[in-house]
């Protein structure tokens, strides 16, 4: 794994999701109470946009079917057995880094 700057971290809104591509992965970055997540950008359920989806707290919702994901671990809220897999993320240099 390497830390791959993915984007600036000034172009980051809370409450919008933001898409980037690392290491050959589509991912979704989200600023949630001052902290930054970033997790696959594909629903678990049939792989919708989570960048696209309405942000409420720190859960996500799918915006094909609505599906709940909690945008810190990537658990579905009613199943944690499926999740979108998430990559630590950090802040340097007015960068965001994804570690992937």
């Amino acid at each position: 794994m390497a830390w791959t700057r993915v984007a600036a971290a000034a172009d980051l809104k809370p409450g919008l999701g933001t898409a980037v591509i690392a290491g050959g992965h589509e991912l979704a970055l989200f600023l949630v109470e001052g902290r930054l997540y970033c997790i696959e950008n594909r629903c678990p359920h049939m792989d919708g946009p989570l960048s696209e989806g309405d942000v409420e707290g720190d859960i996500v919702y799918c915006p094909w079917h609505y599906w709940p994901i909690n945008i810190r671990t990537g658990a579905l809220t009613f199943d944690d057995s499926a999740c979108a897999p998430t990559y630590p993320c950090k802040v340097e240099d007015g960068g965001v880094l994804v570690d992937i």
